[in-house]
């Protein structure tokens, strides 16, 4: 499937990568990691690139993976990865790792800590702390990614979907107090092994981030996820996993935001240290500990960032009544007076005092790493290190974190108010660990040898380059020399060597190899101009008059040469372009905004648009160069746009549905429409809705809105709201074309399409056969009010009308026929549906009316051939029906023995009619009256004038002549 370019192939790689356990090194797991990684060094260039979720994914996967395998005889299988995911980093940092809306976030930080004493790796995490600049130019240090939060679906593809299922069943079904034989099992069946116990920091963090119970589940007597996690830390046997366990529990608390972030990731951590201080005090000691510790020596340039951080943490804690108090656990006599001491000393301080998030700038925490702090006389390490079992290498890192089997509180006693930090942190065990260096390290010096090997790199790359060219034919390699050897070359002179090659292009035919190796080394040269965003960073607005070398070069000679152009200029032209899109997919959907601006600009663009097409046709072209059809080709280049600038988005996607919607099945589509909606902002929804009502664009036709909007209706509820959003703005659609959507809807898992459509009724329908039919062909509920809430408010506007149409469906779906014709029946936008209406059963259709006469509808039941038609079912329905709606048939009952009581004087049951307020003669004095009883349907001429109050004025017949001449 990745070779041949399947859709869903990306999915099914996520999905296999899901299978892969951490903590196991068994054959079976080992086998698998080694064979998707083969398929990803295979296919990285040609399939993975263009997938930046996905590489996101890979990275977070084998970083973690990574971990386990550092024993010599995976000592292979370890430097495959790590050479494959470093370079995955280094090229797709700016897109994955900074990418919000990707979403890898601090646990990317998390996860190439534990692996960071590893040379290749080692050399990204430098550049990380001193030369941020190389990984990308909008990095300004490691705070800015631990201010971006991970998404929970790396979190989650970290468990197996068997272990996943597990937890979950833990959390929501079993009983406190019950759960020690799962624990047990779980216990047998993943943490046997040595290398298993990395695995606890997955489940922890996946129990932290992703498991959020509700309040049901929170005020019932199932298991609490503290006592899960708790269970976890007490029963960790390895130091390193045990600390590596605590970062996962309290690595949200450094960089906690009460307006943006979520209690419930904090909320199990002071659960834990607050349930242990009974029965297991050092649990608690320990974690109070370690938060100390991680607040102040995690990174101390960004100290005060995470001091404001946990002070937050603590304080939502009090104001979400997580706990009444914090004094039992921060200041518990039952804790040693040196860790008592120091808790006040730098937790309280952060609750007591007014430090506030908003005044911690980004700037401010980054220093120089000669300008660190020197804590009790100690002269500190650059970066502080944690002493983990990776290598004997010692290198800077911005870990510091204390891990004992008991608890050890070196700094309390020193006497000063400054922090408890220490610069190097060993772990006091009875069980020997390996030796560390404690050498300090010249930064400066390492830095230099990293862009030295940064440079040998890069020079390698380039003389790679001067090998294509040199390959080339004399016109084409003597400007490229000169492009390559002079960077710092005027715009100016580069512009004129630009126009030598590609006047060399139109005029010699290339041979297919020479041709890319061109198209390469464009690329290449004009990466950084390739590459750059295609938005005002301030504004977050399109770039006007978009100009990316030579993409704009190039459509200049093919609209020269006009599209229709078949000759070789033109395929030279369009071959390079293509071979361009090839190595730089970003290419792609750059070439559709170039093109549309340049249209929008051409004083002769309509003329042209009309009669070559200039600038539409060009993007087609490509379709014989690229091999693909328009429809995979625009869905590819979209896709690309959506994972690489996805601000970018709702400005390219509406110029392919101008262009090519007719030509293609885009207004079919959901998977573009998913990606459209997904990334719109309220301003970006008001401009698309203001060029669907101008008819500028249209996304969705009326013969084919009813399966789109079925595959939309499980989408989140923003996504749903722009979708309904745009329905309402196309004026090529009617409610009508809507209608076949209706029964497939439930109340409880599409309460916004229903709110939708509610509204949509109550503003735009008629009263017609199709609506009603459609409206009673839903399975009735009285929790479902949708359908009820529209016969209501017909009711108050055309009474008769809803009557004539009700009554005509009640009899047909009784099998018989109306005693007169119903208006409606035959007429109305109804039947021109583009799905056949479902017929309703007679069930359904009593059940209807039954509620919306318990709903107080008065009006309707006055109504001579509503009550015609209820007597003349009342003869057709079943025995269980009649008792089912006997009170509902109660409306038209006559007295079976009339010699008892004269027909004049038998009076029909009520229904209760519905408060109202307002005019139309059922004011506040017309309410009390029926809420006494007097006001009833009338069936006399003396009981006329007491309901003259309910009926409309019109009605002066009495129904009880009709009842009485067809009884007879």
């Amino acid at each position: 499937m990745v070779k041949g370019g399947a859709m869903g192939a990306d999915m099914l790689c996520w999905n296999l990568m899901r299978q892969i356990a951490g903590g196991d090194t068994s054959a079976r797991n080992l086998w698998l990691i080694d064979y998707i990684l083969d398929i990803y060094v295979e296919y990285r260039f040609t399939w993975l690139n263009k997938y930046p979720v996905l590489i996101a994914a890979v990275i977070y996967t084998y970083l973690r993976v990574i971990e386990d395998h550092m024993t010599v005889p995976l000592a292979n299988l370890r430097q495959k990865e790590v050479t494959f995911v470093s370079s995955l980093i280094r090229e797709h940092f700016t897109e994955v790792c900074m990418n919000q809306q990707i979403g890898l976030g601090r646990d990317f930080i998390r996860q190439l800590q534990a692996v960071s004493r590893i040379p290749e790796i080692q050399e990204i995490w430098q550049d990380l702390f001193y030369n941020p600049k190389s990984l990308s130019p909008h990095l300004t240090g490691v705070l800015q990614l631990l201010n971006m939060r991970t998404s929970r679906k790396y979190i989650q593809s970290r468990l197996t979907p068997d272990m996943e299922k597990k937890i979950q069943f833990l959390t929501a079904q079993v009983k406190f107090g019950n759960q020690k034989r799962y624990q047990d099992w779980f216990q047998k069946q993943y943490f046997s092994t040595v290398e298993s116990q990395t695995l606890r920091a997955d489940i922890i963090r996946y129990i932290v981030c992703v498991i959020h119970p509700p309040n049901e589940i929170l005020s019932s007597d199932i298991l609490p996820r503290w006592a899960v996690i708790g269970w976890l830390l007490t029963t960790c046997t390895n130091p390193v996993a045990a600390a590596t366990a605590k970062l996962a529990l309290f690595f949200d608390w450094l960089v906690f935001d009460p307006v943006k972030d979520n209690i419930m990731n904090i909320e199990p951590a002071i659960l834990v240290m607050y349930h242990s201080l009974k029965t297991y005090l050092a649990i608690t000691a320990t974690l109070l500990d370690f938060l100390i510790r991680l607040t102040y020596e995690y990174h101390p340039p960004t100290v005060e960032r995470f001091k404001a951080g946990v002070g937050a943490a603590l304080k939502s804690i009090l104001e979400k009544r997580v706990l009444q108090t914090l004094d039992v656990v921060l200041d518990n006599p039952k804790l040693e007076p040196e860790l008592r001491k120091s808790i006040k000393e730098n937790l309280l301080v952060l609750l007591d005092g007014n430090t506030q998030i908003e005044n911690v700038f980004l700037d401010n925490h980054v220093q120089e790493s000669n300008n660190l702090p020197i804590y009790n006389n100690i002269k500190s390490e650059p970066m502080p290190i944690l002493n983990s079992t990776l290598t004997n290498h010692s290198i800077p890192s911005p870990v510091l974190i204390t891990t004992s089997a008991n608890i050890i509180i070196e700094s309390a006693s020193s006497g000063t108010k400054q922090p408890p930090p220490a610069p190097i942190i060993t772990f006091n065990q009875p069980d020997p660990e390996p030796d560390f260096s404690d050498e300090e390290v010249d930064t400066k010096e390492e830095v230099i040898e990293v862009k030295v090997k940064k440079d040998v790199v890069e020079e390698a790359e380039r003389e790679r380059i001067f090998e294509k060219i040199r390959g080339l034919p004399t016109n084409f390699r003597l400007p490229f020399e000169a492009l390559l050897s002079q960077n710092d070359m005027k715009v100016a002179n580069r512009s004129d060597l630009l126009d030598e090659v590609l006047s060399a292009l139109i005029e010699e035919q290339l041979e297919k190899t020479k041709r890319e190796d061109l198209s390469e080394t464009l690329a290449y040269l004009y990466k950084s101009e390739l590459e750059k965003p295609t938005v005002l960073e301030d504004t977050s607005s399109i770039i006007e008059n978009l100009r990316i070398s030579p993409v704009n070069e190039l459509v200049s000679l093919v609209i020269e040469l006009k599209p229709s152009d078949k000759s070789l200029k033109m395929k030279n032209v369009l071959r390079v372009l293509a071979d361009m899109i090839t190595f730089m997919p970003k290419v792609a959907y750059k070439l559709l905004i170039i093109l549309y601006q340049l249209l929008e600009k051409d004083p002769h663009g309509e003329e042209i648009r009309f009669k070559n097409n200039n600038y539409e046709s060009l993007y087609k072209n490509l379709l014989q160069f690229r091999g693909m059809k328009l429809d995979a080709q625009l869905t590819q280049d979209l896709k690309v746009c959506w994972e690489c600038e996805p601000l970018v988005f709702p400005y390219v996607c509406p110029i392919a549905y101008i262009w090519y919607v007719e030509e293609t099945d885009l207004s079919n589509s959901t998977e573009i429409l998913h990606l459209l909606v997904s990334t719109l902002d309220s301003s970006q929804l008001q401009d698309l809705t203001w060029k669907i009502m101008q008819e500028d664009v249209r996304f969705f036709e009326s013969d084919s809105i009813v399966p789109v909007i079925v595959k939309t209706i499980e989408w989140e509820s923003w996504e749903q709201h722009c979708v309904w959003t745009l329905v309402e703005s196309h004026p090529n659609l009617r409610l009508e074309d809507i209608l076949p959507v209706i029964p497939q809807l439930d109340a409880k898992r599409h309460p916004e399409a229903l709110t939708a459509l509610l509204l949509l009724f109550r503003r735009t329908a008629s009263l017609s056969s199709g609506a009603v039919n459609t409206l009673l062909s839903r399975k009735a509920n009285l929790k479902d009010r949708f359908v009820v809430n529209i016969l209501i408010h017909w009711d108050d506007s055309t009474p008769d009308k809803l009557a004539e149409q009700l009554s005509a469906i009640l009899v047909q779906s009784s099998g018989g026929s109306p005693t007169k014709r119903k208006r409606g029946q035959t007429g109305g936008r109804g039947n021109t549906s583009p799905a056949p209406i479902p017929s309703p059963t007679t069930d359904n259709v009593l059940a209807h009316i039954d509620h919306l006469r318990l709903a107080g509808s008065v009006l309707v039941f006055n109504e001579d051939v509503m009550l015609a038609a209820l007597l003349q079912v009342q003869s057709w329905v079943t025995e269980a029906q009649k008792s089912k709606y006997k009170e509902l048939l109660a409306l038209v009952a006559t007295a079976e023995e009339p010699d008892k009581k004269p027909s004049g004087t038998t009076k029909r049951p009520k229904p209760t009619p519905r408060p109202k307020a307002g005019n139309n003669g059922r004011g506040n004095s017309s309410l009390s009256r029926t809420r006494s009883g007097k006001a009833r349907i009338c069936t006399s001429e003396s009981d006329s004038s007491d309901d003259e109050e309910l009926r409309p004025p019109k009605k002066t017949k009495r129904p009880r002549k009709v009842y009485s001449s067809e009884s007879d």
